[in-house]
């Protein structure tokens, strides 16, 4: 599964994936220290993932900007399904 970070026009923050995710992503965590995403889905706490995909340092301030993200998934053949999640911050700003 590939998952690429973006920023709309808007400035809204935006996960999109090619496969589909194991369930409905509840929220996105933020780990300002490492600059790394976890996603974590309804009912399925123990299967929370996290990204080894660190953040760049240009896509930083338009995260700590946004308070939340767009989940964005392909399915094959089917129609892909976006939703916006919270997106919380967790550690020190530096």
């Amino acid at each position: 599964m590939n998952i690429e970070l973006g920023v709309l026009h808007d400035g809204v923050v935006m996960l999109a994936c090619d496969e589909p995710l194991p369930n409905i992503v509840k929220r996105v965590e933020f780990y300002r220290d490492q600059r790394l995403f976890m996603l974590v889905y309804h009912g399925d706490e123990d299967k929370n993932e996290l990204m080894h995909y660190e953040v760049p340092e240009n896509l930083t301030y338009p995260v700590e900007k946004s308070p939340n993200i767009i989940i964005y998934s392909l399915f094959p053949n089917d129609e892909p399904v976006g939703y916006r999640v919270p997106l919380i911050k967790v550690g020190e700003l530096f």
